[in-house]
């Protein structure tokens, strides 16, 4: 019986002790609350209840947290919003492309105008501060479709300036893992169209490639084609973001796409995809075909561009747009 008893004071808990603290000069519990004090209390409850009380504004209640920087969606511009940022001391949530923000009741924002002074003063600073590779990664994440990308650049950066060069190697740390995801996402597109991208001949005897890429991806590629292609001019249309990358066998540029016609092939173009799908096809083994490993390495989304994948029927000198001809592969496979 004793025995019992001890064990189940051993597995039992103990009772909880209530504590209490003495602090000198401290009221008592139960003491009367002096009269000075309370009516001092009843008068600011009464001022904050009476409808005529004046109110915060909505800017005061709101602060930066939903304060937005607008730019025209250039590079330099987003540069001269981030300049803007600091030289304020304001903490917006995003820097949106002004044409692209959808207004909203619980934001306010304020429009930066480009200033080239100051987007050199920040890109300077990135790369004295933080080396040219964090500034390449900038603009990498500004080729983006991220509505966000702006904010993410944002707080990237005043991360960056705040640990020193060697931030971004803190790959848990939220703000990096977030710039990093965007990041990867435009590194993967342009890897993908470093492959996907199909050259065909028109009847000047330039080359004319056609893509729709998910980023803006022309601005890296354009030195890789560049350098294979090096004595042949070539034009790689973006026909989603409108861009165009022109090469002359001596140097690239970029123009404004949104007014371009797609140009007649040249004639012996439709010869040169039949040989190359001709190709295509004796080297495949039938018995072997895996589509969905096909789809894994080859995304579907860029079948549109590619002759291999193009039927011949379709394979004419006035093909059908990349959904169209999408469509009738999905129909065919």
């Amino acid at each position: 019986m004793l025995e019992n008893e001890r064990m189940n004071g051993r597995k039992g808990t103990r009772p909880e002790r209530a504590y209490c603290k003495i602090v000198p000069g401290a009221p008592e519990p139960n003491a009367p609350v002096p009269s000075e004090k309370l009516s001092s209390c009843l008068s600011q409850s009464s001022a904050a209840s009476e409808p005529n009380a004046p109110v915060a504004s909505t800017e005061a209640l709101l602060g930066d947290a939903d304060l937005i920087y607008l730019y025209d969606g250039s590079l330099e511009g987003l540069l001269s919003a981030v300049f803007a940022a600091f030289a304020r001391k304001e903490a917006p949530v995003n820097l949106a492309v002004k044409h692209n923000l959808q207004e909203s009741l619980l934001c306010s924002s304020v429009f930066i105008d480009t200033d080239l002074v100051a987007a050199d003063r920040v890109q300077a600073g990135i790369k004295r501060v933080l080396g040219s590779d964090t500034y390449e990664a900038v603009k990498q994440v500004f080729l983006s479709k991220n509505e966000h990308k702006g904010g993410v650049i944002l707080r990237y950066l005043r991360h960056g300036f705040k640990r020193g060069r060697w931030f971004y190697t803190q790959l848990a740390h939220p703000v990096v893992s977030e710039f990093t995801a965007v990041q990867r996402v435009v590194i993967n597109e342009a890897h993908y169209l470093r492959q996907f991208v199909r050259f065909a001949q028109l009847e000047s005897g330039l080359y004319f490639a056609r893509i729709q890429p998910k980023a803006s991806v022309v601005p890296l590629i354009m030195d890789h084609f560049a350098d294979r292609f090096n004595v042949q001019p070539f034009i790689i249309y973006d026909a989603r973001h409108q861009l165009a990358g022109i090469f002359d066998t001596e140097r690239w540029w970029l123009t404004d796409a949104s007014q371009i016609q797609t140009p007649a092939l040249s004639a012996e173009e439709d010869n040169f995809q039949a040989l190359w799908q001709t190709f295509f096809d004796t080297i495949t083994i039938e018995e072997r075909r895996n589509p969905r490993c096909q789809r894994s390495f080859m995304p579907k989304r860029f079948w549109g561009n590619l002759c291999e994948q193009i039927p011949p029927q379709l394979r004419r000198r006035h093909p059908q747009t990349p959904t169209q001809i999408v469509q009738v592969l999905n129909e065919l496979h």
